[in-house]
């Protein structure tokens, strides 16, 4: 063999181990390398306590995460906005963050068509001395929208003891929340009078409204946690606010564990993501389940309707979100842990018919360690090109809090 074979030989061997060595390292479930540094951006607020609650994206790839950050004596909203790289977008609010002072618990956020920006939570009295509702929208530069309520904010006066856990823009701009009632507003922030009474209506079973979805009807689903752990409900209301007897039983779908998290589906079916529970370990694995659109098990989804998935190494599972990637892949986020160590982030990934994707990260799950003495999952959204961002809070022992957001390759 020559000089020049050896050469090519050589040039062969070294270009096939690129390519898979780059096929390994783009592998779906990996750390986005062009997000932040080696996927993770961190976000910290200094002494303050900051923690991040929600996250959307909009059009244009941008990053739009909400959270609170306290400290002594005060507490103040922030939508904070990132570039498609994870760096602040310098050009939104004040170098790339936005506040409201006096929202004690921001929950939710949405977009509008219009790119403005339409943020949940409940206060205990600190923003204009009322408790309840309170409801915030941005202009698409992070300024305040003065067109609605007071200045781009709304304490709606209805009075609860939860947190809001969704927030939807109607169509024809009208804004719905839910928590323990279910609350619609007119575009300029008033509460919309021809729903339910006065503008609000009652959650049944429970107080404990964990998400909500509007359907291209305009009927509403919203779950709901029971007073037990290990079960929760999906409700459908029709556009007045009047429950929809022509949904599951009477109006309402029993699930087989907590409904956490809703997500619709193109074809009018939705899927409820929540956790396996048992009276002694409490939640212990990732639970998907599949609903015909008239509130009946999809059997064809999983086994028998539904997926349980451990996560390796960790004994407890806390889901918080559940995403579809254009492929029709489900994504689903929660926080895992085990005694004595700190939490991590843990995702996995099924199939359009339910069953865990073994292309995806181990065997189909994921989790990444940030060292932190405290973690918690808060978010998860789908960007268009399928990259997944998850977003959540972390703390040290030392009292430093912020921001946590993660990236992760699609395909």
């Amino acid at each position: 063999m020559n000089g020049t074979t050896l050469n090519r030989a050589s040039l062969l061997i070294f270009s096939i181990l690129l390519i898979a060595a780059q096929q390994t390292a783009a592998q779906a479930g990996h750390l986005d390398p062009t997000f932040g540094q080696g996927g993770i951006v961190t976000t910290d607020f200094g002494a303050h306590t900051a923690s991040a609650a929600a996250v959307t994206i909009q059009p244009d790839g941008k990053i739009v995460v909400f959270g609170g950050v306290t400290s002594p004596g005060s507490t103040v909203l922030a939508v904070v906005r990132y570039n498609t790289d994870g760096s602040l977008d310098t050009g939104f609010g004040n170098a790339g963050i936005a506040t409201v002072s006096g929202l004690t618990f921001p929950s939710a956020i949405t977009l509008q068509p219009d790119g403005k920006i339409v943020g949940v939570g409940f206060n205990i009295g600190g923003f204009g001395g009322s408790a309840g509702i309170v409801v915030v929208r941005f202009s698409s530069n992070g300024t305040l929208d003065p067109m609605f309520g007071t200045g781009g904010v709304v304490t709606t006066g209805v009075v609860t003891v939860e947190v809001p856990s969704g927030v939807v823009v109607q169509p024809d701009g009208k804004i719905l929340v839910a928590d323990g009632e279910l609350v619609r507003l007119l575009p300029n922030g008033q509460l919309d009078s021809s729903f339910g009474t006065g503008g609000q209506a009652h959650v049944l079973n429970g107080d404990l409204a964990n998400a909500l979805a509007l359907l291209p009807n305009g009927k509403m689903l919203v779950t709901s946690a029971s007073f037990f752990p290990t079960s929760g409900f999906v409700s459908r209301y029709n556009s007045n606010g009047s429950l929809d007897t022509t949904f599951a039983i009477s109006g309402q779908l029993g699930t087989t564990g907590p409904a956490n998290t809703l997500l619709l589906l193109g074809n009018g079916e939705f899927l409820v993501g929540g956790n396996l529970s048992n009276s002694v370990r409490g939640p212990i694995g990732f639970a998907v389940s599949g609903y015909q659109a008239v509130g009946a098990t999809d059997a064809q989804f999983g086994s028998h309707g539904g997926i349980v998935t451990p996560v390796a190494r960790f004994s407890t599972i806390v889901t918080s979100g559940l995403g579809v990637q254009s492929s029709g892949d489900i994504v689903i986020l929660g926080t895992a842990s085990v005694p004595h160590t700190p939490q991590v982030l843990a995702l996995a990934r099924y199939t359009a018919a339910g069953q865990l994707d073994p292309t995806f990260g181990t065997n189909g799950t994921v989790t990444t360690s940030f060292g932190t003495t405290a973690l918690a999952a808060n978010g998860l959204a789908i960007q268009s090109d399928g990259k997944i961002v998850a977003v959540g809070s972390f703390a040290n022992s030392g009292g430093d809090s912020g921001f946590k957001l993660a990236r992760y390759l699609g395909q």
